[in-house]
Formats: structure tokens, C-alpha cells, sequence
């Protein structure tokens, strides 16, 4: 059903990334010779999860792009089925084929989504500000030394246990602040480009948009854990450093698809 406007609850819009709309086109039938192989992307399975459950809710409208993200996505497809056949040391005999397999699966999924338009100057603005974040928190990581690691893990483990003990509990200490601080290292090791940026500012302007019309809640669904989505761990934990920061900064939760998923019902 579409979103009431007289409703209390805020409305929910998916703004699909474009790690999200690669991952969902490359499903390979590669032949080699006499034999036949099934390459996908690395994140084929949770990316299809979430487009399978926006083309079930069409007609809600929750899911969007932005010509930007069709732009880009359109611009890495090759590359992108190119590192995969890579990986897995295939060398097809129908290349052509499946690039043009790949870029029918892109097309299929953004035709169940809405493209939104972007108003430029909002969205130049809105670049200043992400490039204004991105700069901070790039500024935070040089914090983030082995040195203030090992001094964090010292105070944390005078709390927990006695100096007999100590030794053996430090190692434990900085294995969870690595943990705890991934996401601002794959940062600092990998820093936003301007595509990157991009995109943050042009989900800026739309939840701009949209919040003049109504209250709304956005989400970024992202398969990229450096620049959005929260780097998390098979325990239970997670890294959110940036993830926090964009927030706290602009009103947009950014999650890997399978997580915003069981948003939709």
C-alpha cells in the first residue's frame, strides 16, 4: 500500500547505492571449454535480498536513484564483472555475453525503482558540508595509532583485573579497540572520492526534499563499509564511526541491504 500522508509513522525511502545495484547485476554463466561455472558478485546474495523485497513493494515506492548512481553504476559494470572473473581465475569464452547479461540485470532492477531529481544547488552545498565531514573524521584516524591503542587497552584492563593478571588481558583489550576503530582505519586507508561524496550530498538533498513533504526516514543501502555502511562482525559487534558521524550529520542511516530488509513489511 503507498505511504499515508496523515500517518505518525515517518515514511521509509531506500536510497539504493551503487555497490548495491552492481552487486544484484553479476550473475555470471561463464563457459570454459567443455565446463560451465556460476561466478556472482561478492555481495550478489544480500543485494538481491533487498531488490527482491522493493520489487515485492513496487507500488510503495520505497526504493530510489538518482542518476548519478545509475550513472556510475553503468560506468563499473565491466570493471566490476571483470574483477570477478578475475578472482576466480576465469577466462569465458562469451565476455560479450555476459556484459550485456549483466547490464540487462541493471536495468531490470533500476526500472522497479523511482528515479529522483536532484536540485544542484542544494546538492552543492550539501558537498561542502560532506567534504567538511569526510576532512574531520579523516583527521580523527590519525588518532587512531598503535601507540594510543596500546595506552587505551592498559586503562581498560587496570579496571578489569588485578597487575598479576594484566599482561594477558591487554593482548584482548587491543584486538577489540582494532575492532572497535575498523572502520576509521579501511578510511584512512581508502579515503572518499569525489563519487563518494557524491552521493552523500545527493542523499542529503533528497532527505531534504522529502522532509519538507513529510516526516521520513532514509537509508542509504550500501555494500561499502569504509565510506557508509558500519563495518560488523559475526559476534555481534560492529565498527560505526563514519556511519555515526553521517547520522548525526545529515539524517541518513546507512546499512548493508539485508539489514534494511526487515525494515520493509
Amino acid at each position: 500500500m503507498p505511504e499515508e500522508s496523515g500517518s505518525t509513522k515517518p515514511r521509509l525511502k531506500v536510497i539504493v547505492e551503487t555497490s548495491v545495484l552492481i552487486g544484484a547485476s553479476i550473475y555470471i554463466v561463464a563457459k570454459e571449454l567443455e565446463t560451465t561455472r556460476i561466478i556472482k558478485d561478492p555481495h550478489y546474495e544480500r543485494s538481491t535480498q533487498l531488490i527482491d523485497i522493493l520489487r515485492k513493494n513496487v507500488k510503495r515506492r520505497i526504493g530510489v536513484f538518482t542518476q548519478t548512481l545509475a550513472n556510475q553504476a553503468h560506468y563499473t559494470l565491466r570493471d566490476a564483472v571483470g574483477k570477478c572473473l578475475e578472482r576466480e581465475k576465469c577466462n569465458p569464452e562469451n565476455l560479450s555475453a555476459i556484459l550485456n547479461h549483466c547490464g540487462f540485470l541493471l536495468e531490470r532492477t533500476l526500472e522497479i525503482l523511482v528515479r529522483e531529481p536532484i536540485d544542484s544547488n542544494v546538492k552543492d552545498r550539501f558537498m561542502t558540508d560532506v567534504g567538511q565531514m569526510y576532512a574531520l573524521l579523516l583527521q580523527r584516524t590519525g588518532l587512531v595509532t598503535k601507540d594510543t591503542i596500546r595506552s587505551m587497552a592498559r586503562e581498560r584492563a587496570q579496571w578489569r583485573v588485578s597487575p598479576r593478571y594484566r599482561k594477558y588481558v591487554v593482548p584482548d583489550e587491543i584486538r577489540k579497540l582494532n575492532r572497535s576503530y575498523l572502520q576509521l582505519t579501511l578510511l584512512k586507508e581508502n579515503p572518499p572520492s569525489t563519487s563518494d561524496c557524491e552521493i552523500l550530498a545527493e542523499a542529503a538533498t533528497l532527505y531534504e526534499a522529502y522532509s519538507e513533504e513529510m516526516p521520513t526516514e532514509l537509508y542509504l543501502a550500501s555494500n561499502d563499509s569504509s565510506h557508509f555502511s558500519p563495518r560488523r562482525f559475526d559476534d555481534g559487534s560492529f565498527s560505526n564511526q563514519v556511519t555515526k558521524q553521517i547520522e548525526e550529520s545529515f539524517n541518513i542511516k546507512c546499512d548493508w541491504p539485508e539489514n534494511i530488509v526487515t525494515l520493509i513489511k
